[in-house]
């Protein structure tokens, strides 16, 4: 898995911010899944029915007022070390047999596993970004974008609603939520970005708000 791995700022920024994705084994679910379609079909479409409208993949927004840990899903975002910790050792206590990936700084997450007595099966690096870097977004921008795994908030949606949070047209959290609805993986971390549009308004001469037409 490395549709996390992209997410780009500096260490103090990414100390807060860490992504933890659980799933079954592909092929262990398609047995279970030609088995029960053979032998109850009725059974079968209905499970479907419920899956869809339950969504397959569960994200737990951390703007919502919960302990993350309580509620165990498919893809978090948590914005601490500690929040992590016990987030994974939930999940180890749980022991569910789900594969889980752990994304975030190298140094925390690795240290962070070694308390829990949990030794990585396979760790991947990035390597950042090359080629012609001059026509990507501002850093500013990337550091929000990256957070979807599949890039789908646009850099120009970004530059756009950094800019309504400055004219107090809507709240730093209101424009935070409206980048993360379009983050299909659900991997979006909205306590940071939130925080992110917050260093840009005070930065008044930033290019991120700079430029962007006025709109009604």
């Amino acid at each position: 898995m490395t549709h996390t791995l992209h997410r780009q700022g500096s260490v103090e920024q990414l100390r807060e911010d860490y992504v933890v994705l659980a799933s079954g084994a592909r092929d262990v679910f398609a047995t279970h899944r030609a088995r029960l379609r053979r032998k109850f079909p009725g059974m079968y479409a209905m499970v479907k029915r419920v899956l869809l409208k339950l969504g397959i993949v569960q994200r737990l927004r951390t703007t919502e007022k919960r302990e993350p840990e309580q509620e165990l899903k498919g893809t978090v975002a948590l914005t601490s070390r500690e929040e992590l910790r016990s987030y994974v050792k939930r999940l180890k206590e749980r022991n569910t047999g789900r594969s889980v990936v752990v994304s975030g700084l190298f140094d925390e997450v690795n240290s962070c596993l070694k308390e829990l007595n949990i030794c990585p099966h396979t760790v991947q690096l990035s390597l950042g970004c090359f080629g012609k870097t001059e026509l990507l977004p501002s850093e500013e921008v990337l550091e929000m974008t990256t957070m979807c795994g599949h890039h789908m908030v646009s850099s120009r949606l970004v530059e756009k609603l950094v800019s309504d949070a400055g004219k107090g047209k809507i709240t730093r959290e209101e424009a935070a939520q409206l980048m993360a609805r379009l983050c299909t993986c659900g991997v979006f971390n909205e306590v940071r970005a939130a925080r992110t549009i917050e260093v840009l308004e005070a930065d008044s001469g930033n290019k991120v708000i700079q430029g962007v037409p006025e709109t009604s």
